[in-house]
């Protein structure tokens, strides 16, 4: 290494001058050619001037700067002459080192100078001009870089990235080479982006069998997880096995998986049911297991714990309806009197028949009693729609239940439990069974509990069928509202809403109609749609509609690949807002402010969950960091953090669950077949409170029109519910 030009902080991409060594191909190769000195540009681990290197990649030529070795793959090696060694010792990494130092320690302790400060770092000790601070940084730093090159060159040498390198030496702790060489599988579940795919190379690449038993459970493991991330709380043991296989590959793999599957249960990797379905043996990973046993125990605690005296009744009703000069139909009526006449409902129905009317009743006829009131959903967004529906403060389910992280856990639970006479949650059709779980047991009697959702819209993002399962179990009271009171007017979101849950194609303007909300754009092909889209979206919703496309218009797309993939609209869209006052890359993906983001994982620590969306309100590249202003906070993201975030220009439907938004902006292409289903489409057109807009083929709309199989969740909860154990 002579010089190193240029080195990206975040994004690693680094060009450097390097000499090679003699003896490295012919005397009249390219490098006699370019006199000796090459340059060389990629993606790789931090480098300094005075290092060896290792490269991998080929020649490439650039228009301005000529002949360059484009390097895949980079190992960072110790120096092994004088002038490169000195060069080394008096780089960046040596703080207080300069060239004149550097000579005086190599004169010293000679070309093994490293080696020997590794082992006693007394040895530098007497050395003209090396004070003891600079002696001691010295040492560390020796010792650290050591650390850091052998572990980078072993993990290069699997195969592995430089992205993925740098996390593998953030998370886990100084032995990670031991500890991976002793099981490589936990890559795939420490390392956030390693699948078992990427693992099971490095473990190929260790040399394990095809056939070796920690493989075969490490792909157990995966296959249950990737079944959990699917929505899956559960899977019998055959499909479990099925998808094992798949993962696998036919080729050596003889043993009988049933057999690692009893192992993984004795270690507590696995539960195995197989009393709950007749003839079925039942797999689930432990937390989804025990979220879903106790889920339905503490609901029937609570269904079960005795009568509860009725909150109204038919007098009182009328009484607030007019005052409030409400003329309820007696679906509502009914529905009202019963949610306040039970330890547990649920309230159900699909867009403009009344919900959000009755649940306003519902709370003002409990409160009028005196009784204290708990409202929460699970998304700050969802939040903020309940309180301006019903008039009472709501707040995200976490909030409610109160994370503390400290002991990492919610303060409200069994022993603590919520202290109010009903609880009203919303949006139930995003409730995921881990979270459903928590907040159950910490609802204990005499409080009461309401639940509200849709069942025709998607499932929650997170593992569970909460509200499909409470439905089809019949063990809970449910008040289903079907009458739709807004039929009448001139919203064709509603209206369209119900007939494609009739399965009937949704009713289009036409050239020369009135003015509506519901509008589709026809588009002969995918690239065609992402122009149109990108149209719509920048121009003529905002000169026609008189909105903010910046801060009202949202993307539902749903998938992430392909021309109308979430990936590519975001940048499309991204580019139409112009340069933008501050601006950072990290691992690739370009932050910009003003621009809108999603926060992707569940963070207690710091109160930002799954699908709460923001916007970038300052970056600081230094550092590196930026602060992203949600709903209710301000949040700052640093290195380890900023993978949490994404675009948010565009999401896809499923992200866009609890959410409503001015206006919403659909593809509906046939690339997008795979996921072109009736609740899919639901879901994204009752996301719009003004406008909507359909973009692409009448094809793709028409599947997703008929398509009612979609993926159908396997989960334990419905039986859990009717199972006589329970009672």
């Amino acid at each position: 290494m002579e010089r190193v030009t240029y080195q990206h902080p975040d994004s690693r991409y680094t060009v450097f001058k390097l000499r090679p060594e003699r003896g490295f191909g012919d005397p009249d190769s390219l490098f006699s050619a370019l006199g000796g000195s090459v340059t060389a540009v990629g993606t790789g681990p931090e480098v300094a001037e005075g290092l060896r290197v290792r490269l991998g990649g080929s020649w490439s030529r650039h228009p301005k700067h000529g002949r360059q070795f484009q390097f895949e793959r980079c190992e960072a090696l110790p120096p092994v002459d004088r002038e490169g060694l000195c060069r080394y010792l008096a780089s960046a990494s040596f703080k207080g080192i300069g060239p004149r130092l550097a000579e005086r320690i190599v004169d010293r302790l000679g070309l093994e100078a490293l080696d020997r400060i590794h082992e006693n770092p007394n040895t530098l000790v007497g050395i003209r001009g090396l004070s003891p601070a600079v002696r001691e940084g010295l040492a560390n730093t020796v010792r650290t870089e050591r650390g850091t090159r052998e572990l980078r060159a072993f993990l290069f040498g699997l195969g592995l990235g430089p992205w993925y390198v740098e996390e593998i030496a953030r998370v886990l702790p100084g032995n990670a080479e031991e500890i991976i060489r002793n099981d490589p599988y936990i890559l795939a579940r420490r390392v956030r982006g390693i699948g078992f795919l990427m693992a099971d190379r490095a473990a190929r690449k260790l040399g394990l069998e095809l056939d070796a038993p920690e493989r075969r459970r490490a792909a157990l493991l995966f296959a249950a997880e990737k079944a959990a991330g699917d929505g899956h709380t559960a899977l019998t043991e055959t499909e479990l096995t099925t998808r094992t296989h798949e993962l696998l590959g036919v080729e050596g793999v003889t043993s009988s998986l049933e057999v690692d599957v009893d192992t993984l249960v004795t270690e507590g990797e696995l539960v195995l049911e197989s009393e709950l379905i007749p003839d079925q043996r039942i797999c689930a990973l432990p937390a989804l297991f025990t979220s879903e046993r106790e889920l339905s125990r503490n609901l029937l605690h609570l269904s079960d714990a005795g009568p509860v005296r009725p909150l109204a009744d038919e007098g009182r009703l009328e009484h607030a309806m007019a005052r409030g000069g409400l003329a309820l139909h007696p679906e509502q009526c009914n529905a009202v009197l019963g949610l306040l006449a039970e330890p547990v409902a649920l309230l159900t129905g699909g867009p403009g028949v009344g919900k959000t009317t009755t649940l306003r009743l519902v709370c003002e006829l409990a409160q009028a009693t005196g009784a204290q009131l708990r409202l929460a959903s699970p998304t700050g967004r969802a939040a903020k729609r309940l309180s301006e529906a019903t008039g009472h403060e709501a707040t995200t389910i976490h909030r409610l239940l109160g994370w503390d992280p400290i002991h990492h856990k919610f303060q409200h639970d069994t022993r603590n439990a919520l202290q109010a006479d009903m609880v009203i949650i919303d949006e139930v059709s995003m409730l995921d069974v881990v979270l459903a779980h928590h907040l159950v047991k910490a609802i204990q009697p005499p409080t009461r509990l309401l639940l509200v959702g849709d069942p025709d819209q998607l499932p929650s993002v997170a593992a569970g069928n909460v509200l499909a399962d409470l439905i089809d179990s019949q063990r809970v009271p449910v008040f289903r509202l079907t009458r739709v009171f807004r039929q009448g007017t001139s919203s064709l979101i509603v209206r369209n809403a119900h007939r494609i849950l009739a399965g009937e194609m949704p009713r289009l303007p036409g050239r020369g109609d009135e003015p509506a909300d519901f509008y589709f754009f026809p588009a002969k092909n995918d690239a065609q749609a992402a122009e149109r889209l990108l149209e719509v979206v920048t121009q003529r919703i905002p000169n026609s509609f008189h909105l903010d496309w910046v801060k009202d218009v949202q993307v539902l797309s749903p998938m992430y690949r392909g021309p109308c993939g979430v990936d590519a609209l975001n940048d499309r869209i991204r580019a139409s807002l112009g340069p933008a006052e501050q601006e950072m890359v990290w691992r690739g993906q370009t932050f910009r402010t003003g621009e809108r983001v999603l926060q992707t994982r569940n963070d207690y620590d710091r109160n930002v969950f799954n699908g709460d969306m923001g916007t970038i309100a300052r970056i600081e590249p230094s550092v590196p960091r930026l602060l992203v202003r949600f709903t209710d906070k301000n949040v700052a993201y640093e290195k380890g953090e900023l993978t949490d975030l994404q675009p948010a220009f565009a999401i896809t439907v499923h992200r866009s669950q609890g959410g409503e938004f001015p206006a919403v902006v659909v593809p509906m292409v046939t690339a997008h077949a795979a996921m072109l289903q009736r609740n899919l489409l639901y879901t994204a057109v009752t996301r719009a409170q003004k406008l909507l807009v359909l973009i692409g083929s009448l094809r793709a709309l028409s599947l997703a029109v008929r398509n009612v199989r979609g993926v159908e969740r396997q989960s334990l909860l419905r039986h859990w519910l009717v199972d006589q154990r329970n009672v």
